[in-house]
């Protein structure tokens, strides 16, 4: 005990020196924000920037690649679905790295792995090696996927987590519009230069890391209370940070108690069914969001404007340009949204109101105006809204209410595990990932087999799927902390369960019993 309470009492190290109040007034706001989450925000939009700009300089430069190269339509189709493949892999092996060594060094890996993967890119003079590239950046940008509003969900203060996770989003977007800028901008000087450039935004990041502070959350985990502490007077008053750290504090105790690992099938399979409830919450909008079809939209939308008659190549492009910046406008309008009607009116929204009815559109008439209110429609809702709610539904603690648990399951011994929101947002992200990585791999010879009228009504009917689930299963997370969801989550199964058992066979559990 004593060698803990040392640990807990270090010294904070350099690198989070920056985020150290003692003794010095409350820091200034902008927007208000305090210094230490604008510079979190701003790490954050960098890696989404990133990840957005290697989407979309694809929709342009595979044309000029397959020219050059020569490639058949399979070989093109797994260039193109490669990184979304293997970035699933990425973000699932970055979910148990960023519980392991913390969520920093998991972003400095990922960006490393970006990086790197760009520089073979622009290096490659064969298909071989522009694959191999294309499978590196794979796997830091599912690093990022993941880790990044994983991170911010942790950091960001509650009334603006919203904000500031769905920024996340909009810079993914603001990276896809760049990369479209620069597939018409740099048609004439190759494909090679357009990819990378893809590197540029993640070595950036890996210098800016140097500056950032751990997640508070992950600090205390891992005992390191007077760096928390210092990170969240950084981030809140004074007695918001002491009431936060209380909480983290009670919450870490409970997790040094259970089983120092968390492995997939726990994760997937939790004993609680309040938790159970949240997994299939978070895991399901991270697949709807990528199977009504946006990767066909996004890496293939030259295509689609060409049936749609546009024949000249740098109108094609430009055109695209056009579909990108819709995007990024309805991304800022959802920013201002999620906070204020929450997030799963403007996925309901997102899905019925205009996923659904744009791609039937498209399926009906290719015209530009499909394109474009899919877009809108998408980035308004399902686009911002979808891994943010993934990243706050996934339970802090995988365990079931023993006292519940013995009423009903006398038979059944309770069973606990440890943190899995990390593990949780890792598979999450694989599933998004995968699926995307599905569409991309699929789309030009699906289109084949069953015309591309029959495709994109396939995603319309996957769009309405996704309407009832969200209204059935998806708890409303908007303001609150992520103790909160997770106790009313457990409150409405306690009820649903009462209901089906009868009110004397589930024991009157008061606020304070609720497993959480």
């Amino acid at each position: 005990m004593a060698a803990r309470r040392g640990v807990a009492e270090a010294p904070p190290p350099a690198e989070s020196a920056a985020f150290e109040p003692a003794d010095k007034p409350p820091p200034r706001t902008l927007f208000g924000l305090r210094p230490a989450v604008l510079l979190c925000a701003s790490a954050a939009a960098s890696a989404s920037f990133a990840l957005g700009y290697d989407v979309g300089v694809m929709s342009g430069a595979k044309r000029l690649v397959q020219r050059e190269l020569q490639l058949p339509t399979p070989r093109l189709e797994l260039l193109v679905g490669s990184l979304n493949l293997v970035s699933g892999l990425g973000g699932l092996a970055s979910g148990a790295l960023a519980d392991g060594v913390g969520r920093r060094r998991a972003a400095a890996a990922a960006c490393l792995a970006t990086a790197s993967g760009a520089l073979l890119m622009a290096g490659a003079r064969a298909y071989a090696p522009l694959l191999a590239g294309r499978l590196v950046t794979g796997v830091g940008v599912g690093a990022c996927f993941h880790v990044a509003p994983l991170y911010l969900s942790e950091v960001a203060p509650r009334h603006v987590r919203g904000v500031l996770v769905s920024s996340f989003d909009l810079f993914i977007n603001v990276g896809i519009l760049a990369g479209f800028v620069a597939a018409w901008a740099l048609r004439g000087a190759g494909w090679r230069l357009m990819l990378g450039l893809g590197g540029v935004p993640p070595a950036l990041l890996l210098l800016a890391l140097v500056r950032l502070p751990e997640s508070p959350r992950h600090l205390v985990a891992t005992r390191r209370e007077r760096e928390a502490r210092a990170v969240l007077r950084a981030i809140y008053s004074d007695e918001e940070a002491e009431a936060t750290f209380e909480l983290l504090q009670e919450d870490a105790r409970t997790h040094r108690a259970l089983p120092s690992r968390a492995s997939a099938r726990r994760v997937l399979c939790p004993p609680a069914g309040a938790q159970r409830a949240l997994v299939i919450a978070g895991l399901g909008v991270a697949f709807f969001q990528q199977a009504t079809g946006v990767e066909a939209a996004v890496y293939y939308t030259p295509e689609t404007l060409e049936a749609a008659g546009i024949d000249d190549e740098a109108m094609l492009l430009l055109a695209t340009v056009g579909v990108g910046l819709i995007k990024v406008v309805f991304i800022i309008i959802s920013a201002f949204l999620v906070e204020s009607h929450g997030r799963v009116p403007l996925l309901l929204l997102s899905s019925a109101g205009g996923i659904a009815f744009s791609q039937a559109l498209i399926g009906l008439s290719f015209t530009l105006g499909g394109s474009c209110l899919f877009m809108a429609f998408f980035s308004i809702g399902s686009g911002p809204c979808s891994m943010m709610v993934a990243a706050e539904c996934f339970p802090l603690q995988e365990r079931c209410n023993t006292q519940l648990h013995a009423a009903l399951w006398p038979a059944h011994s309770p069973r606990a595990s440890p943190q899995v929101r990390g593990m949780g947002m890792g598979i999450a992200t694989l599933v998004n990932r995968v699926t995307s990585g599905t569409i991309a791999l699929c789309f030009l010879s699906l289109s084949s087999a069953l015309t591309p009228a029959v495709t994109y009504y396939l995603f319309a009917t996957i769009a309405v799927g996704a309407c009832f689930f969200i209204s059935s299963r998806v708890p409303e997370t908007k303001g609150k902390a992520l103790e909160e969801i997770e106790r009313e989550m457990v409150e409405r199964h306690l009820s649903s369960v009462a209901v089906k058992v009868g009110a004397t066979a589930a024991p009157q559990l008061q606020p304070s019993q609720l497993p959480i």
